[in-house]
Parts: C-alpha cells; sequence; structure tokens
C-alpha cells in the first residue's frame, strides 16, 4: 500500500515557522532539532497513521518527545493533513474551527 501524502493547514505551517523563529533567537540548534523532530513524526505518522489515538473533532495526535507540541492531524481517503502544530500550553482545542 502507498503512502499518503501530507498536506498542510497554512495556519499549521505558520505554527511551524512561528516555533522555530522562537527557537532560532535562543538556539539555532534547538531550532535545527525542533524542525528535524517535526520530520520525524511526520515521517511516522505517514507510515501508520493507526498508530496514533483518537483526539477531537475526528482527528489524531502526536506528541513530540523533546518540545512541547503536538502533530494533529486527520487521515483523510487521500491525505494526510496536519491541521495544528499545537503547543501544550496553548488551550488544547484552539484550532477546532480548522477540521
Amino acid at each position: 500500500m502507498s503512502q499518503k501524502p501530507v498536506r498542510f493547514r497554512v495556519e499549521a505551517q505558520e505554527e511551524i515557522k512561528l516555533a522555530f523563529d522562537w527557537y532560532f533567537q535562543r538556539s539555532p540548534r534547538a531550532a535545527d532539532a525542533f524542525l528535524a523532530e517535526i520530520g520525524a513524526s511526520l515521517a511516522q505518522i505517514v507510515s501508520n497513521p493507526q498508530l496514533y489515538p483518537q483526539y477531537t473533532k475526528n482527528t489524531r495526535r502526536r506528541v513530540l518527545e523533546r518540545f512541547p507540541y503536538s502533530v494533529v492531524f486527520q487521515e483523510r481517503d487521500d491525505i494526510i493533513l496536519v491541521v495544528a502544530i499545537a503547543h501544550a500550553k496553548r488551550r488544547f482545542d484552539y484550532w477546532r474551527g480548522r477540521v
């Protein structure tokens, strides 16, 4: 079975950019590590999206290991849609209007 392509909501892309910029101001190495963990998480999601538990609003969530973020996504028939890169300290469902 072929893997589904990943697509991002514009807001999720902006969340990655903002987090990267925040980490980069403090440590370029931390910023690079953040992007690497996002990339590894996406690879794992694409490989087996059903591995991650149902979350809310017909989404699933993968919690990052080293950073206080989660990848919130929907598995659709033809794609994996990243709805949010959600910070653990924000209201948990701030992104729900995106789905």
